[in-house]
């Protein structure tokens, strides 16, 4: 409108009219459509040797480290995959805040998305399941069975449709950490080949009493606040110990002692820490999960261990996280996503 009153005006007073130089609208004035965001599958583990073996089949970005409020985060790529990968530490609440804090670092803004999330680990087994097995459960509770929530059904057909070859012996020690004469002496073998169980149940619960469990600085493959494998490992990382120490000295240990004396395994396939956690914060933003679980202690131990806490999980936790990670491999080569991954 302003070029056509300068021309009227000139036109009046007959004077030669003089072309104005084209004008260039000013990004805020005339926005670029945003280029759509990168989306990658969040593959969450929960201790070091978890997701050790998730980064030991995972091809790194050459810079893939990103940090978020203390938590680290690996982009790379598995079976074929775009995947952030993240170790959410032991228990609920790690669970719930680590997953939460990759939805809200991963945006448009960053050029990433999160398009699915996938938790990979160990577990405990009863029914159908036993040490050394890989169960993906079809639901999951939080409550002990009061309330289920289903995974995502595409993704689970696609690892109902998996053939994989799962380990029925191996080292107890994360191979991060162990040298090879270690692993050959402490080597464990079911004297059987473990099998994939796709649907039924699985249930997350802590004897935590709502505080996050500390990881342990120098903790080694259970307690260590980063996985060994890390591309950015350093000793002197403590994660969340010096935060989550003392609620969890005055609510959490003695939840713990108590609980675990007289806990017993729920009849499902799968029961964990953490699983539930993360697929309430994926189901809040309606994205895709699935839950990935090596059976670490339960039926099926060929040294028939004494019923000590842990002491299973100890033995059988390195071959149970390599076959969930396995698995997990397997199932992103397999899994089509609805949109690109």
């Amino acid at each position: 409108m302003r070029a056509a009153a300068t021309g009227s005006s000139a036109r009046k007073n007959r004077q030669p009219v003089i072309a104005a130089p084209p004008q260039t609208e000013s990004p805020a004035n005339n926005p670029q459509p945003r280029s759509e965001p990168e989306r990658r599958t969040l593959v969450l583990t929960a201790f070091p040797a978890e997701a050790d073996a998730v980064l030991a089949r995972t091809t790194l970005d050459p810079d893939p480290s990103v940090v978020v409020d203390g938590r680290h985060f690996y982009l790379g790529e598995l079976g074929g995959k775009k995947v952030v990968v993240a170790m959410t530490g032991i228990g609920m609440v790690n669970a719930t805040n680590t997953t939460q804090a990759a939805f809200d670092h991963f945006t448009p803004d960053t050029g990433i998305a999160i398009g699915a999330v996938v938790f990979v680990g160990v577990a405990g087994g009863s029914g159908r399941t036993s040490i050394g097995a890989v169960a993906v459960p079809a639901r999951w509770t939080s409550d002990d069975g009061q309330t289920w929530h289903p995974v995502d059904a595409g993704m689970l057909a696609a690892a109902n449709s998996l053939t994989v070859d799962l380990k029925g012996s191996g080292g107890m020690v994360d191979p991060a950490i162990a040298c090879g004469l270690l692993n050959s002496i402490l080597r464990i073998d079911l004297r059987r080949t473990p099998q994939l169980f796709t649907g039924g149940d699985g249930s997350s619960d802590d004897n935590n009493n709502g505080t996050a469990f500390p990881t342990v600085p120098l903790g080694g493959w259970v307690f260590g606040p980063q996985p060994l494998r890390a591309p950015d490992f350093s000793p002197l990382f403590t994660g969340n110990f010096f935060q989550a120490i003392g609620p969890f000295l005055a609510k959490g240990l003695i939840g713990n002692i108590t609980g675990y004396l007289a806990s017993s395994i729920p009849p499902v396939d799968a029961v964990d820490q953490e699983t539930a956690a993360a697929q309430q914060v994926a189901d809040s933003y309606g994205v895709p999960f699935l839950g990935i679980r090596g059976i670490s202690d339960g039926p099926g131990d060929p040294l028939r261990l004494p019923g000590i806490p842990f002491l299973q999980f100890f033995v059988y936790g390195q071959i149970a996280a390599d076959n969930a990670a396995t698995v997990a491999e397997a199932f992103l080569q397999t899994w089509a996503p609805a949109s690109a991954a």
